[in-house]
């Protein structure tokens, strides 16, 4: 992971990258065979409850991303970003592991309006982590690199999804997207050295 990117801070931007493969690979798991999962598992499941369960996520976490950015903004340094990542982690995950035992309509409802919560912690500080300490020379190298990383990891994560899901059921899928996103978590825990070093020094 150290020679992932060219620059300074390449071993805080390769940890971040590893986070958010993890992160949102967990998530292309879960939000592949979600729908599959809803009509199978939940009494009551339509396609018309999943339509309408991602639109109410999306907006959720479309009005969360303003305050979350406000509050990241209020705190100097990155501290706040990294103890974010992890909430993100902790909430996303759980809500996972949860919709594992649900049964009913309205555990999904309240399931994903938290996801939405936890992913717009996510985004937020994330992205301020990781594209605030991109060394400007090689800042579009290192951008390709990201995204040549993540599209492989969303490619392999929804094939295995489909192909594990109809093997074992679906609703395990769903556990382990949740028990994977949890470990994701743990991630930013192996460069608080590194972000509390970029937080004294940096303008953020």
């Amino acid at each position: 992971m150290k020679s992932l990117y060219r620059g300074k801070n390449n071993n805080l931007l390769s940890a971040l990258t590893l986070n958010d493969a993890v992160y949102w690979g967990a998530d292309l798991f879960f939000a592949t065979v979600f729908a599959f999962f809803v009509l199978n598992n939940i009494e009551g499941g339509s396609a018309t409850h999943v339509g309408i369960v991602y639109g109410c996520y999306r907006i959720v976490r479309a009005f969360c991303a303003l305050p979350v950015g406000k509050f990241l903004d209020q705190h100097r340094g990155y501290i706040d970003e990294m103890w974010a990542l992890i909430l993100s982690s902790i909430i996303v995950g759980g809500m996972y592991i949860t919709l594992f035992y649900a049964s009913e309509l309205w555990h999904i409802y309240v399931a994903m309006l938290l996801i939405a919560v936890g992913h717009a912690l996510n985004i937020g500080s994330w992205a301020v982590l990781f594209y605030d300490n991109i060394t400007k020379k090689y800042s579009g190298e290192t951008i390709g690199m990201y995204n040549t990383i993540m599209q492989i990891v969303y490619g392999l994560a929804a094939a295995l999804s489909g192909i594990l899901g109809e093997t074992f059921g679906f609703e395990w899928i769903v556990l382990f997207a949740g028990i994977l996103t949890i470990l994701s978590g743990f991630t930013p825990l192996f460069i608080r050295s590194d972000i509390k070093a970029i937080s004294r020094h940096g303008n953020h």
